[in-house]
């Protein structure tokens, strides 16, 4: 796998603009102090693999697949022979299924944390804008992917304050 570092200079390589990297870098510190939440509590997760994933989110925003940015994130990064961290990446924009693995969930929740600056943030703020996308967006089919991402994420961010508040009564 990637190391930080490596995906750091990719990002820049990639010429990722810097309030995407402001955005990617609070949502890896974040998730990071998530994943070492969740551990001291028994859960198993694999922090590199969302940290990496958080760093490397916003690289196709360039190349954007309309709506889907970690769509166009997940391409570049299966081109470039990083399939494990794409599978990740894919879903953290418009994931369809709550079905996911633990670290995805962990990248959602920390995306909807944190603001465009890395700052902490109320998720509210971030599934108003994303149900108000499936009401006005231009493009029907990516309206519907909205509204879908919005029921997601809004049981992932659910799920996962679940498992911070639990994994901190038990500290």
């Amino acid at each position: 796998m990637i190391s930080r570092d490596q995906a750091r200079a990719l990002a820049a390589e990639l010429g990722q603009e810097e309030k995407d990297t402001s955005n990617s870098e609070g949502v890896a510190t974040r998730a990071e102090s998530i994943c070492n939440l969740i551990k001291d509590a028994g859960q198993k997760v694999n922090t590199e693999k969302v940290v990496i994933s958080a760093l490397l989110k916003n690289i196709g925003r360039g190349h954007r697949h309309g709506l889907d940015i970690g769509a166009a994130s997940a391409e570049i990064l299966k081109d470039r022979g990083h399939s494990v961290i794409a599978d990740i990446v894919k879903v953290y924009a418009l994931p369809q299924t709550a079905n996911l693995p633990i670290e995805a969930k962990i990248l959602i929740y920390a995306d909807m944390t944190t603001g465009p600056d890395g700052e902490s943030i109320d998720p509210m703020k971030k599934l108003n804008f994303l149900q108000r996308l499936g009401n006005e967006w231009k493009d029907e089919n990516e309206r519907v992917l909205a509204r879908e991402a919005y029921e997601v994420k809004r049981r992932i961010v659910s799920e996962i304050d679940i498992i911070i508040k639990q994994a901190i009564a038990e500290k």
